[in-house]
């Protein structure tokens, strides 16, 4: 039988949000089809890792479609091999490596507290300790059509100037990057959209702006995003009926740079 290996590097710090992940995978695949499942963790404060494997011996693709289904976002790691792995785990101080039979194993492993294979807390129980970190401020995101990049430079350079963080492609994705990687990042660390409405941003095919756009207003609704909408010309009767209740800045006046400072701000303190 050919079994069939994948790799997927985990956050060590968000263990409770991982555990569901695993138990979820522990949950949908028996043992006849997913005949290895475990961590490698690597406990050096310095490049602290957690790694999932999991080794299937029949229905990977059942696997394959499950995973795109359900955890879309969810990265295998590629070119590291469970060889390597595992001769790190036994030949280095730092590492650690179990298995798992059932789901609820996972609960008892992936602890917030230190144990025996984490030898740290996780990200909140740090956090309660030592305070999070200065760079955990929020974001926002500058959604926006690459034809008005020129007018979005410089509200991104205003909004530095006033100490607020905003998530612009421009700075954020590099050469040999994943776009819809780093914009579902993106997207999911920011707390507030800035939508720079013009008739670019519109356009049938600029399916990017439509896409983020719908995320923050779906999300608005669950109440734990929000946005502010800049005018860049858009007549009243052309703009998208969930969007025509907000307020706007009109981007075509002097002072709209410093009405979407002032505006983010207030809306930030609010989330």
């Amino acid at each position: 039988m050919n079994h069939k290996m994948y790799l997927f590097s985990l956050d060590y710090g968000n263990r409770a949000e991982e555990k569901i992940f695993v138990k979820e995978i522990l949950d949908r695949f028996d043992s006849q089809t997913l005949v290895g499942c475990g961590t490698l963790i690597n406990n050096n404060p310095y490049n602290l890792e957690l790694f999932l494997f999991l080794n299937f011996e029949k229905d990977d693709r059942d696997f394959d479609h499950w995973l795109s289904v359900h955890y879309p976002n969810k990265s295998r790691t590629f070119n590291v091999l469970m060889d390597e792995l595992t001769e790190a785990a036994f030949s280095r101080r730092g590492y650690s490596i179990t298995t798992f039979c059932d789901s609820e194993e996972v609960d008892i492993i992936f602890s917030s507290e230190a144990n025996e294979l984490f030898l740290f807390p996780d990200r909140g129980r740090m956090y309660e300790v030592w305070g999070a970190p200065i760079m955990q401020k929020q974001k926002i995101f500058l959604s926006h059509s690459s034809r008005d990049k020129h007018v979005v430079d410089d509200y991104f350079s205003e909004l530095q100037k006033s100490q607020i963080k905003a998530w612009y492609d421009k700075e954020e994705i590099i050469p040999g990057d994943s776009i819809t990687s780093r914009i579902n990042e993106g997207l999911n660390e920011c707390d507030l959209g800035v939508l720079f409405m013009s008739n670019n941003f519109l356009s049938k095919y600029s399916g990017w702006t439509e896409a983020e756009s719908n995320f923050f207003i779906s999300n608005r609704m669950k109440k734990n995003k929000s946005l502010i909408v800049v005018n860049l010309g858009v007549e009243y009767e052309n703009i998208p009926p969930l969007l025509q209740d907000y307020l706007y800045i009109d981007g075509r006046k002097d002072t709209a740079i410093d009405e979407l400072i002032f505006a983010a701000k207030k809306q930030l303190e609010r989330i």
